[in-house]
């Protein structure tokens, strides 16, 4: 019966903007994965047309696409751009191809940090999320596989390699949520830069990131080596602190404060790159059992039907580092930030999209 609704909402996510917007924004960037994802492992027509059609109403009469400001360095705002990539190898259209051009030229001009990172966004600088990895790397790759005569991947290997030395903290063993480079921002170790805590959703963000770039560079000129032993090592880290149901909590190694909550986007999330990276032949066959173990056990716990509408619950809304310019909000990293400051909602994309995800993972099996 869940997985029964989980093709209810996948149904009703498609039918029509209720839950989402139709934008160009990382959020529903990540919902049309899901949805291309299900075309390419299954070849169902009706998801390719949805995400083709999203994409090609997002365009106006000039071929301009109103989201994209090429002077204002984001990098969430790349993630979107993946969809375009097997747009344009279907299509052929060259209103896909401009887009893709105007991105990768952003790239390339991209501020970076001293080691050779992206900067999260124009507003924090010299920081890297492990957000940063699945909105900006798997782009990155994909056009240089599309597109490029010299396959170059060497500076992508490097912004992982980074990952793993400026914001793993060898005492918790897992990832910190954030790290900068400077070491100025009020949230920050001054030793370190660390961010204070470890955010589920910054882990599974940093998870997908790994197993989806990893599928990209199969057969390419790379050294891929690090970035698998590095996906192992994420899950091997997080086990300990998984619930027995399955789930992750909003802060990972906190299960103590009284506040905490099982936290469903981030456990779908390592749910889908569990499965495909058993899936892929990057983890261990033996691993398969936790990442469904995630997916029932998020079911088991949020899914549930109000009226004609299906519904998943437990998805942290949002949540960040600094100061929001648009609001004055000051998220501090802090364990009580994560889970007092920050609202839990329903059938929010960050939740949804991983469902979904992981709800093509399973049906492969």
């Amino acid at each position: 019966m869940p997985y029964e609704q989980v093709e209810k909402l996948k149904e009703q996510y498609k039918a029509a903007i209720t839950w989402y917007e139709h934008r160009w924004h990382y959020i529903e960037g990540c919902i049309l994965k899901a949805y291309m994802d299900s075309y390419q492992l299954t070849g169902n027509e009706e998801d390719y047309r949805f995400v083709k059609a999203f994409i090609d109403g997002l365009y106006d009469s000039e071929g301009v696409i109103a989201g994209i400001k090429p002077d204002e360095y984001n990098i969430d705002q790349i993630r979107m751009g993946s969809i375009l990539l097997p747009l344009y190898e279907r299509e052929g259209d060259p209103k896909y191809r401009r887009v893709l051009d105007l991105l990768y030229r952003q790239l390339e001009q991209y501020p970076r940090t001293k080691a050779g990172s992206f900067w999260h966004k124009q507003n924090y600088p010299n920081q890297v999320w492990l957000d940063g990895l699945y909105m900006g790397q798997p782009f990155y790759v994909g056009c240089i596989k599309q597109f490029s005569e010299r396959k170059d991947y060497s500076d992508t290997l490097n912004q992982f390699a980074n990952v793993r030395r400026f914001l793993y903290d060898d005492g918790k063993r897992l990832y910190r949520h954030a790290y900068d480079e400077s070491r100025e921002m009020f949230w920050c170790d001054k030793a370190t830069g660390h961010s204070p805590n470890v955010w589920g959703r910054a882990v599974g963000w940093y998870a997908m990131a790994l197993v989806d770039v990893l599928e990209l560079l199969e057969g390419e000129p790379a050294d891929t080596q690090p970035m698998k032993m590095a996906l192992k090592e994420l899950v091997d880290d997080m086990l300990p602190h998984r619930h027995p149901g399955g789930m992750w909590y909003q802060v990972v190694d906190r299960a103590d404060h009284p506040s905490n909550y099982l936290e469903s986007s981030g456990t779908l999330m390592l749910g889908y790159a569990i499965l495909k990276g058993v899936r892929l032949g990057y983890l261990p066959l033996k691993y398969r059992g936790y990442g469904v173990e995630a997916l029932d056990g998020t079911l088991s716990m949020y899914l549930r039907q109000e009226e004609d509408n299906v519904l998943l619950g437990g998805i942290c809304r949002s949540a960040g580092l600094g100061t929001k310019p648009e609001s004055g909000q000051v998220r501090d990293g802090s364990v009580e930030y994560y889970l007092l400051q920050e609202q839990v909602v329903e059938n929010n994309g960050h939740g949804v999209a991983p469902l979904l995800m992981c709800y093509n993972e399973i049906k492969l099996l």
